[in-house]
């Protein structure tokens, strides 16, 4: 690429997409709460995951700083990063789950190539 060159990359948040992550349901708690959680977060790791019925896709979990880091080494700057809200079309299929819109599943990177 380029000087000047924009690279964009858009993942599964490296935070909250672990190895092992995912909804519990605390019924124990009075009243019953849902939190999201946290696999081992350091551990590299590929996963292959149910995502809807019968729908598999492969997961590859590494560290931010797997990410920043090797985008530095190779010349480039970060710009931005963003961390958004679930989509609607996603909150609307999982209404059971209203912390959702409070746990950002995606994050997109910008970097600059110096």
């Amino acid at each position: 690429m380029r000087p000047g060159g924009t690279f964009l990359l858009l993942l599964n948040h490296p935070l909250l997409q672990t190895p092992g992550s995912g909804w519990i349901d605390d019924q124990v708690l009075d009243p019953p709460e849902q939190y999201w959680r946290v696999g081992p977060y350091l551990s590299e790791a590929n996963t292959m995951e149910e995502v809807e019925q019968g729908v598999f896709i492969r997961f590859y979990h590494r560290p931010l700083s797997r990410y920043i880091n090797a985008a530095t080494e190779a010349g480039f700057r970060l710009q931005r990063m963003e961390e958004p809200a679930p989509a609607a079309g996603f909150m609307a299929r999982a209404d059971e789950y209203a912390a959702a819109s409070s746990i950002p599943r995606l994050m997109f990177l910008k970097f600059l190539k110096l």
